[in-house]
């Protein structure tokens, strides 16, 4: 914890936002510029009914875990809906879907922006020549074939994973039960060209995953490293569990933000004594009273006083008492300090790592809107609205308990009670930028008067923020 302060602070030194979605379109259109149709308007496609495909929209992403139950990078893809509609549909459109989904993540740039982490990102066989793919970073990006029922040329196939490959690329291959009938050389192929198999476990029972995971290493060439292996759609933990067992690398699915057997995590921070502060400061409490509560506590003052007098703070002289501590830090900053706190998470699993980081993200991504659009201009209010709307799972127990204890400004705590306001609707927006339902995130930008691109802008720039804040926090 003792840099997520740090980083907060220097929030406001980063390079703000453009007001306006025409400023950021013609900065982003000299990275990936768009086809321009006969009446001039820009657009990134059409399919062969003639329907368009929107140059910026909203791309989902999963957070993939690995064996240490960290996040270690996102699939991103185009949302579930439009998956299904391209599932066996031609080369052609295909291609138009792809190119869509690579101008928005080149162009916002997504995958720069995830320092370590990984980016999978999913593409057909028939995009494998795309020119946007050289504007991705190789060094983290993992491109996911995801084949159709067009069938696959090996050798052409294989010719541009090598170019790919020399490029930097890491490459892969989704495997669906289904494509085994379609494709009877799909395994060996991937056996053959793959860095990663990622395998769609619902579609399998348990014995077929262990023949296919041994067909799958029978077939490897002896020179080439073992394939990192991916479990997705896991829906539970005891899915996760078994393939955890069976030798995987990588998991994703619904069971990470899954609430089943979800226990309140441990910390050696007493949260109800935070919420007793947070209330004095909302109060407007003098600082002795606030000090007197403080240092009742000594897990709390060792925090505080480790955080001012860490090199980081390059503080002259040594901060020695928690009154002193206060007036350095001023009302604001100690306030989100103490939020960022209820977080602070004693040996975190992957739940506990993808709660506070989505918290994080929540609270940046509403920051940052702010002023926007229809979004209320109070920074600081809607950063604690995306934190706390995250406690009720954290502490599990209900919003109405949690809030019975705090003292909250009115706005933020009639949004967490679901009061109709625009700060409940900027929430809104927040919470279904993280889903998978575009219809309803375009609905809520709508209502926030927010283009799809100044929200996917958030959303990278939140998105990158709190994965910045939990690598210092974990190192």
């Amino acid at each position: 914890m003792l840099n997520l302060l740090r980083k907060l602070l220097g929030k406001n030194e980063t390079s703000p936002v453009p007001e306006s979605s025409d400023d950021h379109f013609e900065a982003l259109n000299k990275l990936a510029p768009l086809k321009v149709s006969a009446s001039g308007e820009a657009a990134s496609g059409v399919n062969e009914s003639g329907d368009s495909v929107p140059a910026h929209s909203f791309v989902s992403r999963e957070p993939v875990l690995g064996r240490n139950e960290q996040i270690v990078g996102y699939q991103f893809n185009l949302h579930e809906r439009t998956q299904l509609r391209l599932q066996g549909r031609k080369d052609l459109l295909q291609k138009v879907y792809d190119d869509a989904l690579l101008r928005n993540l080149t162009s916002l740039g997504v995958t720069t922006l995830l320092g370590t982490r990984l980016a999978f990102v999913r593409i057909s066989p028939a995009s494998l020549d795309n020119p946007l793919l050289q504007k991705l970073p190789a060094k983290n990006t993992v491109l996911m074939i995801t084949p159709a029922r067009q069938a696959l040329d090996s050798e052409d196939i294989l010719s541009h994973l090598n170019t790919l490959r020399q490029a930097g690329f890491a490459c892969g291959w989704l495997i669906r039960n289904s494509q085994f009938a379609e494709h009877p050389g799909l395994l060996a192929l991937a056996a053959s060209s793959a860095d990663y198999v990622q395998i769609e476990t619902a579609g399998f029972d348990g014995m077929e995953i262990k023949i296919l995971l041994k067909s799958l290493a029978l077939e490897r060439p002896s020179d080439l490293p073992k394939i990192k292996l991916i479990a997705n759609d896991l829906s539970s933990y005891d899915e996760f569990n078994l393939c955890f067992q069976g030798g995987f690398d990588y998991f994703l699915g619904k069971f990470v933000t899954s609430r089943e057997n979800w226990h309140p995590p441990k910390s050696d921070i007493n949260r109800l004594r935070v919420i007793e502060s947070l209330n004095l400061l909302r109060s407007g409490a003098e600082f002795d009273q606030i000090a007197t509560q403080l240092k009742l506590d000594p897990v709390l003052t060792f925090k505080l006083l480790r955080y001012l007098n860490s090199p980081v703070m390059g503080l002259q002289s040594p901060v020695t008492t928690i009154e002193k501590a206060l007036i350095v830090l001023g009302r604001e900053n100690f306030y989100r300090w103490l939020s960022l706190l209820l977080f602070d998470i004693k040996a975190p699993g992957y739940r506990e790592r993808v709660v506070t980081e989505q918290a994080l993200a929540r609270g940046y991504f509403l920051e940052s809107m702010a002023g926007q659009g229809r979004v209320p201009a109070q920074k600081d209010q809607l950063f604690i609205l995306g934190l706390f709307s995250m406690l009720e799972l954290l502490m599990g127990q209900p919003m109405l308990a949690i809030l019975a204890q705090t003292r909250l400004p009115e706005p933020v705590h009639a949004a967490l009670l679901d009061q109709p306001s625009p700060y409940r609707d900027a929430l809104l927006l927040a919470i279904a930028a993280e889903g998978l339902s575009p219809d309803e995130c375009e609905q809520q930008a709508e209502i926030c008067g927010l283009s799809a691109m100044q929200v996917s802008l958030f959303a990278v720039e939140a998105l990158t923020w709190a994965n910045e804040v939990t690598a210092m926090n974990e190192g």
